[in-house]
C-alpha cells in the first residue's frame, strides 16, 4: 500500500507512448498507480491510451511552446519517442537530437525532478573483445540510429551536468513480448547474420520493470537493461519456425552483448523473464 501510495504521488510524461515500447510501459505504470500524461501529435491513435487511463496531451517536440502545458506538475519524464525508420540524416537529426533538445530543456524550465531517456545496447558499436559494461566507452557506427542515440546520450549529460533534475539513461536491447510482432518481422532482415551469432533481448515486462526501479529509487546515471542470456540466431529463426540460413564466421562475437550486473547490483532488478525460453513457455511472447 505504501509504495501503491508513493507511485500516486508521482506524476509522469511519457513521450513515445503509441510506440511499440511506450504502448506497453504506459498501461503498465498506470496498473502500479502512477499517474500517466501521454504527450501524442494527435490524440486518434492513442485513444488506447486513455482508455488505460493516460492524460493525453497534444504536442509535437520540436514546437516547445505546444508541449509547455503537457510539463505543468510534471515530476518525471520518460522519453520514449524515437524516428528513424525511412529517416534521412538530416530527418533523424531534427527528430531525434533537436527534438530531445527542445525537451530536456523545458524540463529544467518545468522544474522536473527525474529524466528518464530510453538509449540503445547499440552504442557500444562493434569490434569488442569482451561483455561490455557501462563503463566501456560509446563507438562510432554507421548505424544511424545508434549514431543518434550517442549524440542524443551525450547531449542529455551536457544539459543536466549542472542541474537538479536526476538523469537516467536505459540502454535496451531488442525488445519483445506482449504480442509484439516486432522480433518475429525483424527476423527476415537478419538473413545476413550467421546462425551462430547472439542477440540479447529484453521483455516488455522487464523493461517496465526496469523503468519502474529507476523511478522508484531516483535512479541515476547508465544502465543495461538487459535478460540474463542472448540467444542465438539460429535458436530464434528455429522458434519461429523459419528455415535456417547456411553457417557463416562471426566476425564479432560481442557485438551488442552487454552486462546487466549494474542494475541487478544498484537497482534490485531480476528479470521476470531471464531467458527468452522463459517466456516462450509461459505464453509471453
Amino acid at each position: 500500500m505504501r509504495q501503491e501510495n508513493l507511485a500516486r504521488s508521482i506524476k509522469i510524461l511519457v513521450t513515445g507512448a503509441t510506440g511499440k515500447v511506450g504502448s506497453k510501459l504506459v498501461p503498465r505504470l498506470i496498473q502500479w498507480g502512477y499517474e500517466v500524461r501521454a504527450l501524442v501529435r494527435q490524440t486518434g491513435r492513442a485513444s488506447f491510451l486513455k482508455t488505460a487511463g493516460a492524460e493525453l496531451a497534444v504536442g509535437d517536440l520540436l514546437n516547445p511552446g505546444s508541449f509547455k502545458a503537457a510539463l505543468k506538475n510534471v515530476d518525471v519524464v520518460i522519453h520514449l519517442a524515437t524516428f528513424y525508420k525511412g529517416a534521412n540524416e538530416e530527418q533523424s537529426r531534427k527528430a531525434n537530437i533537436d527534438g530531445t533538445e527542445i525537451l530536456a530543456k523545458a524540463s529544467l524550465e518545468a522544474g522536473v525532478q527525474h529524466f528518464i531517456f530510453a538509449s540503445s545496447n547499440r552504442v557500444y558499436g562493434s569490434n569488442r573483445t569482451k561483455m561490455v559494461t557501462e563503463t566501456d566507452a560509446t563507438h562510432s557506427s554507421d548505424n544511424q540510429f545508434a549514431i543518434a542515440k550517442v549524440e542524443v546520450e551525450n547531449l542529455l549529460l551536457t544539459v543536466f551536468e549542472k542541474s537538479n533534475p536526476v538523469l537516467c539513461i536505459l540502454r535496451f536491447p531488442l525488445v519483445y513480448g506482449d504480442g509484439d510482432r516486432h522480433l518475429k518481422e525483424t527476423i527476415p532482415a537478419l538473413n545476413d547474420w550467421p546462425p551462430a551469432k547472439r542477440v540479447q533481448m529484453v521483455h516488455h515486462a522487464d523493461l517496465a520493470q526496469a523503468v519502474k526501479l529507476s523511478i522508484s529509487q531516483k535512479a541515476n546515471g547508465i544502465y543495461n537493461v538487459t535478460d540474463d542470456a542472448p540467444l542465438t540466431i539460429s535458436e530464434l529463426r528455429c522458434i519461429y519456425h523459419v528455415p535456417d540460413t547456411e553457417d557463416g564466421q562471426i566476425s564479432d562475437p560481442w557485438e551488442m552483448i552487454v552486462s546487466n550486473r549494474k542494475i541487478r547490483d544498484t537497482l534490485g532488478f531480476r528479470p521476470i523473464y531471464p531467458t527468452f525460453y522463459a517466456a516462450h513457455d509461459a505464453g509471453a511472447l
